[in-house]
């Protein structure tokens, strides 16, 4: 006995998004395993292209800089608020020390672009950014617990670190007034010049033969008195 098809109004939704489906239930079974691997590809390759994403903008310099001066704002504020002693002593370090990393980053790109000689102190800057960011977080920690705990002579580094801070920006600013003036440079080269022709003239004059004196003329000889005819 066969069942009757439906022929109320629900019925024939279902049979009609049987029909809809059908076409994908009638596919192979090797086409179905394209279409899902096609599916899992671009889902792949989707998740590849966010975490990338997301990782530049984690990386990039201006957010970066923008979430430090967040940092420092939040800082700046708690040091307000909190009453003098060691935590507020330990907000205004990190605030100082985020300050003078900051002044050496701006020194020694000025320098850079000056065109003056640095050294290694280029080559030291990954280091010192690394001090700093590991100063700065033990001096936040400190100024946001309630019970200082720590024990370690955390002020007198971060004042070394400041006080090398400050000695490296000195030592690049003077690499920068070191380099001549765009116009200077004319002038010493100028000099020079007028340097090395002298030298090359006073050099030709010390290796060239002497020259032999010129030859006395011959003086003309006396001529021979003739006697008059008539007084002989």
């Amino acid at each position: 006995m066969t069942t009757p098809l439906p022929t109320d109004a629900a019925g024939a939704v279902d049979v009609r998004a049987d029909d809809e489906l059908s076409w994908l239930l009638a596919l192979d079974p090797a086409v179905l395993a394209v279409l899902g691997g096609v599916v899992l590809l671009l889902l792949l390759v989707a998740t590849v292209v966010g975490w990338v994403v997301v990782r530049r903008i984690r990386r990039n310099p201006l957010v970066a800089r923008a979430r430090e001066l967040g940092v420092q704002g939040a800082t700046a504020v708690a040091a307000r608020r909190l009453p003098p002693g060691p935590r507020r002593t330990a907000a205004e370090l990190q605030l100082d020390i985020g300050r003078a990393r900051e002044r050496l980053r701006r020194q020694v790109s000025t320098a850079q672009a000056a065109g003056a000689h640095l050294g290694d102190v280029p080559g030291l800057l990954p280091s010192l950014e690394a001090e700093g960011t590991r100063l700065e977080q033990l001096l936040r920690q400190r100024a946001l617990a309630p019970a200082t705990t720590d024990r370690s002579d955390l002020e007198a580094d971060a004042r070394r670190y400041l006080d090398m801070l400050a000695d490296v920006c000195a030592a690049v600013l003077e690499a920068e007034q070191a380099v001549p003036a765009p116009g200077q440079v004319g002038a010493d080269v100028a000099d020079a010049v007028s340097a090395l022709r002298a030298h090359t003239t006073a050099y030709r004059e010390l290796t060239s033969p002497p020259g032999l004196p010129p030859l006395p003329s011959p003086s003309p000889s006396p001529e021979p008195s003739r006697r008059d005819p008539a007084q002989g």
